[in-house]
């Protein structure tokens, strides 16, 4: 970068300077010829610089006449000009035309760039331009595709020519080679330059033979066989699918990621002086040995634990809470857990900040770690304000009704926690984060509730097969969020060879703003089984109320004693996530189209009947998630009471529950696996005689076991007492579901299940623990939260088929989990 003036150019020729230093033809000059040819040199080039000074001091005076750009021939000269601060009329200022030089140059687009000032005062701007890639040619690769390697490069046709950046290009070529086991490629570039200022990039590629790991060994290891440490590894020995995986490609960061994985190990079990050596990498014909060196030294033990600081529990309470005890191995895992209980215990109780460092004393000759947690708590930090975005669609209120944080209240980790499981359990939001900002007093921070609206409104309009109902038409409107108020209505009309459906619900979650539920039905439904079929229409009404907001003293947890935490104290977990509720329902129920056949307890509930109804319930619902969830627990126990008029009397009631725990969270393992373990136990009585003269439950009161949220493997409603070879059903039931819910694709919603499903319906007079009754199951399946709503499908294969069981494989369903 530079600029020249044309008045005050000096130019020296090659070989001047040399003769007037007296390197000449004549050899050796003596030296005070050369004494005194070095000071005439010096007094010539002092004098050479005077001029050009004082024609520069006459120029600074010259008014700038015009200002000429050239030498582009791509680039704009409009655009080289808004990078100029010289302007016609201006004072020729040698600062700012530097500053134009400098400019220029750093668009990108020039080899070099000139300024000349001619006695006309005209200042012109010489620019060279780079060239401009032509073409990009690749040869000599046959095992690696064209398309990656072009990606890789990053060079490509018409655009400019940095020549830094095809070398940058270049080297990851090398590297994308590696990374596909040819550690020998080698990868060499060229630019040739052509007519009109263009150039073509040739890559040439010698790839060489695949070298992929025939082994990974280890030197001193005692403690772990290698197996175990190379299970711990990510890098492998090749195997017989490597064509197709890539297993047994060399790649360094993964490689130096293992060794740190390797020492956290060896540090997890004790051995904190061990030592891991850079792998040595010995190349063979036929392939890579990588060998690690490790120094594992002694195994030491905890020692003295101790907890100091700003308490606010006993020292002795907090040792109580910490996995980390006297005696055993030194695992830094449990130390790092122990710091994290502390931490969460105190952001509990308000202090958001509290830091807790651990001070570690090795005593060599004990073989022992001495380990001692300093906490420092700083100031209690309060709730400041709660900011809710993202939420385009549902308002502010229904969000900030769910959550379990509360401005100007003390801060706590675990209400946080909490507020995010309620939100995602409403089904309204497809993701929902929370952090904390710090504002500017040191004892508050504003909540950040950042929601991504879910699809909560669905219109279908179709025709399929089920595998409970055969054929199906079906049409519904369906919105769980109303308005963005949080309200769900539903309609739908489905119309089958085995089922019609007409329901309209509406549910207001929170009536007039107080978390009192309040909803009503409207239905019309009709079956067609093997032996009858059977009708019901009516309507419902039904209530719901947090136990929680009832404010019952006799349940609440006692405030700390030292003042910290929510005032009042908390609910334990049974009132915290527990709902109480009521529903009424009216029904005319019909069995008719009875076989001649049929079973006499059929036959005998031929005809029309009323039932009146009420109906307590109990729910708990702790879950992560409303269809996917990898924690916390669902259950619900309600007791129906028919009789308050209408002409059936019975009393019925249900069980049911599922426990979600996860087993295993690693990104690397595709995220969570969760074992879920669930089931329902029914129990009627009927109180009024029958037509048979048994006080049975009615048949549409009955249980039905079987399907695909009861007994995977077996047909809808198949299970249970059979009369004849008739299923009648029970006055009782028991359904157990083991499973183990993994991630296939957890970023889009998809998920597998496996599972293992026992039950069966029995009369009154049977038993419970007769096993041998239980039809038993096992099958696989997939899950999705998809756009249109919650999608199970799930092959179900039975284990103890029994004559005149009913079978199906194939299970699928569009709506919500059990």
């Amino acid at each position: 970068m530079f600029y020249l003036y044309k008045s005050s150019r000096i130019c020296y020729k090659k070989g001047d300077l040399g003769r007037l230093l007296g390197r000449g033809d004549n050899g050796p000059m003596t030296e005070i010829a050369r004494f005194c040819r070095i000071v005439a040199v010096l007094l010539l080039i002092s004098l050479s610089l005077l001029i050009p000074f004082s024609s520069l001091s006459a120029q600074e005076k010259v008014q700038l006449r015009e200002i000429r750009i050239q030498g582009n021939l791509r680039v704009e000269e409009d655009g080289i000009r808004l990078h100029l601060k010289a302007r016609p009329g201006d004072l020729f200022d040698p600062s700012v035309v530097d500053q134009d030089v400098k400019a220029i140059y750093r668009m990108g687009f020039f080899d070099e760039v000139k300024a000349e000032l001619s006695p006309e005062a005209v200042l012109t701007y010489l620019v060279k331009e780079k060239p401009y890639i032509k073409e990009v040619k690749i040869q000599g690769n046959s095992q690696v595709g064209k398309d990656k390697i072009e990606t890789a490069l990053g060079i490509n046709p018409r655009t400019i020519l940095d020549r830094d950046k095809v070398a940058e290009g270049a080297e990851r070529v090398r590297k994308l080679y590696g990374e596909q086991g040819y550690l020998n490629a080698s990868v060499e570039f060229s630019v040739a330059l052509v007519e009109n200022n263009q150039a073509t990039v040739h890559l040439d590629i010698e790839e060489g033979g695949r070298l992929l790991i025939q082994r990974i060994s280890f030197e001193g290891n005692r403690a772990f066989v290698d197996g175990d440490l190379k299970g711990l590894m990510a890098t492998k020995e090749k195997w017989f699918l490597s064509f197709i995986t890539n297993r047994g490609v060399l790649d360094r960061d993964i490689l130096t990621n293992d060794l740190a994985i390797l020492s956290a190990h060896y540090y997890d079990h004790g051995y904190i002086n061990h030592k891991i050596d850079e792998p040595v990498i010995l190349k063979q014909r036929d392939g890579i040995e990588v060998v690690i060196r490790i120094e594992e030294g002694e195994q030491y033990r905890v020692g003295k634990v101790e907890i100091g600081g700003e308490l606010i529990e006993e020292a002795e309470a907090l040792l109580k809470k910490m996995e980390l005890t006297t005696g055993q191995i030194f695992r830094g895992s449990r130390l790092r857990g122990d710091i994290t209980k502390l931490s969460e215990l105190y952001s509990n109780k308000g202090f958001a900040f509290a830091q807790v460092e651990p001070v570690t004393k090795v005593q060599a000759e004990q073989k022992s770690v001495d380990v001692a947690l300093v906490i420092t708590r700083g100031p209690p930090v309060y709730f400041n304000r709660v900011m809710v975005a993202g939420n385009t669609k549902t308002r502010d209120k229904v969000i900030r009704r769910e959550m379990e944080v509360v401005e100007q209240e003390l801060f706590s980790g675990d209400r946080i926690k909490k507020s995010r499981n309620a939100l995602q359990r409403t089904g309204y939001f497809e993701d929902v984060q929370l952090g904390t900002k710090k504002t500017d007093q040191p004892d508050s921070v504003d909540l950040m509730v950042d929601v991504k609206e879910g699809p909560t409104g669905t219109f279908s309009i179709g025709a399929g097969y089920s595998s409970g109902d055969n054929f199906i038409f079906t049409t519904s409107v369906a919105e769980k969020n109303l308005f963005g108020r949080g309200q769900s209505v539903n309609a739908s009309f489905d119309l089958g060879t085995l089922r019609q459906d007409f329901v309209l619900s509406f549910t207001e979650p929170y009536l007039y703003d107080t978390p009192l539920t309040i909803g009503a039905d409207g239905f019309n439904t009709r079956r067609e089984f093997n032996e009858f079929t059977s009708r019901r229409t009516g309507f419902g009404m039904r209530t719901g109320y947090p136990l929680k907001r009832l404010d019952l003293p006799y349940f609440r947890r006692p405030a700390d004693d030292n003042g910290y935490g929510r005032s009042g104290g908390d609910y334990p977990p049974f009132i915290e996530y527990s709902r109480a509720g009521m529903s009424y329902e009216l029904t005319r129920e019909k069995i008719g189209s009875v076989d001649s056949d049929a079973a006499a307890s059929i036959r005998d509930e031929k005809g029309i009947s009323w039932t009146s109804s009420m109906t307590p319930n109990l729910s708990y619902d702790s879950r992560d998630h409303f269809f996917s969830p990898t924690e916390g627990t669902s259950a619900g126990l309600a007791v129906k009471f028919a009789g308050l008029g209408g002409d059936n009397n019975f009393l019925k009631s249900d069980m049911r529950g599922r426990w979600y725990y996860p087993v295993l969270k690693d990104p690397d393992w595709g995220g969570t696996y969760t074992v879920a373990l669930g089931g329902a136990l029914g129990y009627g009585l009927g109180f009024k005689e029958r037509s048979n003269g048994k006080k049975d439950l009615p048949l549409f009161e009955r249980y039905f076991p079987g399907g695909l949220n009861s007994v995977r493997g077996f047909a809808e409603r198949s299970l249970g007492p059979r009369e004849g070879g008739d299923s009648v059903g029970g006055d009782k039931q028991a359904v157990l579901n083991a499973e183990l819910l993994f991630p296939i694709m957890e970023q889009y919603g998809l998920r597998g299940v496996a599972f293992f499903d026992m039950g069966q319906a029995f009369k009154k007079s049977d038993s419970f623990f007769e096993l041998a009754d239980y039809r038993r199951s096992v099958g696989v399946g997939g899950r999705w939260l998809s756009p249109f709503g919650p999608l199970r499908v799930e092959l179900g294969f039975p284990l103890n088929k029994k004559s005149g069981d009913d079978t199906s494989v194939v299970g699928f369903a569009l709506g919500g989990q059990q």
